[in-house]
């Protein structure tokens, strides 16, 4: 059984669960809306990037789009795209109101299209930096990354940060390269690389630490860890009206202060503990990390 075999197993639902086949529908919609900045005069849109399932994102980012709609007073709607490039490209020619995007997604935009209006950027257990994991089954033989050479590797994204950009640099850091490695493959989702290695499909793969954690008590071990990383962060479109863009920021950092912090925040991921300014001088040492192997 291949691994896209094992992965359309292990996820397929009873026809008759109305309720899950009704937040399919919905997220079939929310990907399927033309990529436009706001849907009316008054709506404004977050767009997110395809790192967990469509409904998971629906359900995590709810909190903070019904927090932002009663302070503006207007509607703020969920937007998820099909794939990291198309947000990537969503963004950098202004169709997105705002938006939630990766560090090294943000980095590439930056790099395609220019500087946009960066309101937070996210705080995890007290500071605005997260940690990527490259993961073997437990009981696997490996002591260091060099023991990968002719062993295969799952990764995410191509875009993205904990997925690709910072293992692969990672690898190429200890002298391993995608030539060194037996084969590779991108899986898209890091609970789909979790899943792969798990299952055997894969000798290693690269996830972020919350899915790492997630997935070790089901027999997972960090084979090396990422220095740690600028985290994700909230910006805007260019052209967004110079009030609109200085507001959303307040209220954004405002939710630091709020009496439902804990419901906005830890719905977007369990570890994060507030929101902070973001400066895109944050993302140049990720920057740099992403020169290691791409030959730039």
């Amino acid at each position: 059984m291949t691994w896209q075999q094992h992965r359309q197993k292990i996820t397929r639902q009873p026809a008759a669960r109305w309720p899950a086949l009704l937040c399919g529908l919905i997220a079939i919609c929310l990907l399927a809306a033309p990529p436009a900045g706001a849907s009316d005069d008054e709506t404004l849109n977050l767009w997110i990037h395809p790192y967990l399932p469509a409904t998971e994102l629906i359900r995590r980012f709810s909190p903070l789009t019904d927090y932002l709609a009663e302070e503006l007073e207007r509607p703020v709607q969920i937007r998820v795209q099909q794939s990291y490039q198309t947000h990537i490209d969503l963004i950098g020619r202004d169709h997105a109101d705002l938006a939630f995007i990766g560090p090294a997604s943000y980095v590439i935009m930056r790099r395609q299209y220019g500087h946009k209006p960066l309101l937070a950027m996210l705080e995890e257990n007290g500071y605005p930096v997260f940690q990527g994991m490259i993961i073997v089954r437990e009981e696997a033989p490996f002591t260091s990354l060099t023991d990968l050479k002719g062993q295969s590797f799952a990764f995410g994204d191509p875009n993205s940060t904990m997925s690709y950009i910072v293992p692969r640099a990672m690898l190429a850091q200890a002298g391993v390269s995608l030539d060194d490695l037996a084969r590779h493959d991108f899986l898209n989702s890091h609970h789909d690389v979790a899943l792969a290695v798990l299952g055997g499909y894969f000798a290693a793969g690269g996830v972020k630490d919350e899915v790492f954690f997630a997935y070790r008590p089901r027999g997972l071990r960090a084979l090396a860890t990422s220095p740690l990383i600028p985290d994700h962060l909230f910006l805007t479109r260019a052209d967004l009206p110079p009030a609109l863009v200085e507001r959303l920021r307040e209220l954004l950092l405002a939710i630091n202060h709020h009496p439902r912090k804990l419901e906005i925040l830890k719905g977007i991921k369990e570890a994060v503990t507030g929101l902070v300014e973001a400066q895109p001088e944050n993302y140049d040492s990720l920057e740099e990390m992403m020169v290691i192997f791409s030959g730039d």
